[in-house]
């Protein structure tokens, strides 16, 4: 019985030991995962711009500058989430611009401040901006408002309204 009990043990420390083996590999794989689940950013260019109006997407205008601190809080917090990950790709073309870089974005966006965000039309047409940090549930509903703001005719909005 002691030898049935040695074996016994030894097959529940190999059983044990697959399991977290498996179970560290299944982390390991869902981190490489997320990886690739990444916002792809763009420079602010024409290219970028016919790129949105191709695809019939926003742009999604990230402002910062490499000394902010809550410019990278919302690198390693707001653009790592996954459903703000989802909403950009699904709707956005997003745009990365160093406020300190010389260039169109200095020269339009150089005292609205950091980090801001900005979303337009593909005709640069802006439809709401914001600054400061925005935490991943408000920027949610920030991305989601805004493309229901650009889904809605004004002309259409107002004379239901004046009919009313």
């Amino acid at each position: 019985t002691d030898t049935m009990h040695a074996q016994e043990n030894t097959l529940t420390y190999q059983f044990i030991l697959l399991f977290l083996l498996a179970l560290s590999s299944q982390s390991v794989f869902s981190q490489s995962e997320n990886l690739t689940e990444s916002i792809n950013w763009h420079t602010w260019s024409n290219e970028t711009f016919a790129l949105a109006e191709q695809e019939n997407k926003l742009i999604l205008l990230d402002i910062g500058a490499q000394w902010c601190h809550f410019c990278k809080k919302m690198e390693a917090v707001t653009y790592q989430d996954a459903e703000v990950i989802k909403i950009i790709k699904q709707n956005y073309i997003a745009i990365k611009a160093d406020i300190e870089d010389a260039g169109d974005v200095q020269m339009l966006y150089g005292q609205f401040g950091v980090p801001g965000t900005i979303i337009l039309t593909s005709d640069r047409e802006e439809i709401n901006k914001r600054l400061g940090y925005i935490p991943p549930q408000q920027m949610q509903w920030h991305l989601l408002g805004s493309l229901q703001d650009s889904s809605t005719d004004l002309s259409t909005t107002l004379s239901v309204n004046i009919k009313k």
